[in-house]
């Protein structure tokens, strides 16, 4: 099965996944730095960190979620025979990231509980452990499914699929992903990111999102925001 959608229909813009995945590749890949850089007698930085590693989790949580509901099952059934086996792989690699997450979170919340060095190491080889993963599937995403969502999905069902990972955020988890993804956006992905957003949302939450993320990155990372 091919069916594309009719040229009747505005077809998806997907470039703004980018910038979410952008925002990704830095904080997951600086994360076993982060951990391992946190002082054994440090311990007014353990539930800092900690708590950080389940925002970042909770962020790729719901944004692979989003796909799971509203993407994947489009492209299974709009997509020639010849494409499906990469969707199934998307869906896999869905799968192994999920199982990398878990441990993640697991690790932190030990770490969290007692401040022990070793739980520390045990979190940043958690990190080490999932990022290979996460930097292969977000690559082979960006590189041959991004034109899928464009070709089979509309902008209606994108943009369906961005609110569903968004609702699964609180405000103030929200404004924070706003702002990470911001922090690292070029003009070009900012206005992505903008005409993605009713005008009054993007002049009331934009400098709110900003300032939350500046906060944010001051406490988590200090001088060495990545």
């Amino acid at each position: 099965m091919d069916t594309a959608q009719p040229r009747s229909v505005e077809p998806a813009d997907s470039r703004d996944m980018v910038g979410a995945h952008d925002m990704f590749r830095l904080h997951f890949g600086a994360l076993p730095e982060l951990v391992r850089s946190v002082a054994d007698e440090d311990q007014a930085r353990v539930p800092v960190i900690a708590e950080h590693v389940g925002l970042l989790a909770s962020l790729l949580h719901g944004h692979h979620a989003s796909e799971d509901a509203h993407v994947w099952p489009k492209l299974h059934e709009r997509c020639p025979d010849e494409i499906q086996s990469l969707v199934a792989t998307m869906e896999s690699q869905h799968a192994q990231i999920d199982i990398g997450l878990q441990d993640l979170e697991k690790q932190a919340q030990v770490w969290a509980q007692t401040g022990d060095p070793a739980d520390r190491d045990a979190l940043a080889a958690s990190a080490d452990r999932l990022n290979p993963a996460l930097r292969e599937h977000l690559e082979l995403e960006e590189g041959r499914v991004l034109r899928l969502i464009d070709t089979y999905l509309s902008q209606a069902e994108w943009k369906e699929t961005v609110a569903a990972s968004a609702g699964k955020l609180t405000p103030a988890s929200g404004a924070l992903a706003i702002g990470m993804m911001l922090d690292q956006a070029d003009p070009d992905m900012q206005e992505l990111i903008r005409a993605g957003v009713p005008d009054d949302f993007w002049a009331e939450v934009r400098p709110a999102a900003v300032a939350a993320y500046d906060g944010y990155a001051e406490r988590v990372y200090g001088s060495a925001r990545p």
